[in-house]
């Protein structure tokens, strides 16, 4: 496995967990935007932009083409159950982040998907300041 597959995959999981955490966090009671903000922000990067952020790419890396897809404009639910389904799926991605992963477009992509994870781990600090926060 490549260093860079590596560092997406790391991002990936850390994104993951950091909005399982945040699921954990009962913000019912804050009236602070600032706190309200974030946890819609983590719901929006989770829910939204990660899973099109990650599909945008793997359709620059022409992911899509090495699993053979009969058009590369598939949904994002259903390249998530092919892929879930597959046991090789690494090593494709592999193959094609070697060919296609320097092309400028693909690095664009990938240093947006570290940004998102800044983005995400930003708005979680937010989020979990407001449970250490002294009760009024």
């Amino acid at each position: 496995m490549t260093a860079q597959l590596q560092e997406i995959q790391q991002a990936l999981k850390s994104m993951v967990l950091t909005y399982i955490d945040a699921q954990k966090i009962n913000i019912e009671a804050s009236y602070d935007t600032k706190v309200n903000a974030a946890e819609t922000n983590i719901r929006i990067i989770a829910n939204k932009r990660l899973p099109f952020l990650i599909y945008d790419l793997m359709k620059q890396l022409h992911v899509l083409e090495a699993i053979e897809f009969e058009s590369t404009e598939a949904s994002v639910q259903y390249v998530v159950q092919v892929i879930a389904s597959m046991t090789n799926f690494g090593d494709i991605w592999d193959q094609c982040l070697l060919k296609w992963g320097k092309r400028s477009a693909a690095q664009v992509t990938i240093q947006n998907l570290f940004e998102l994870c800044d983005d995400i781990k930003t708005n979680f600090d937010t989020l979990s300041g407001f449970t250490h926060q002294p009760a009024k």
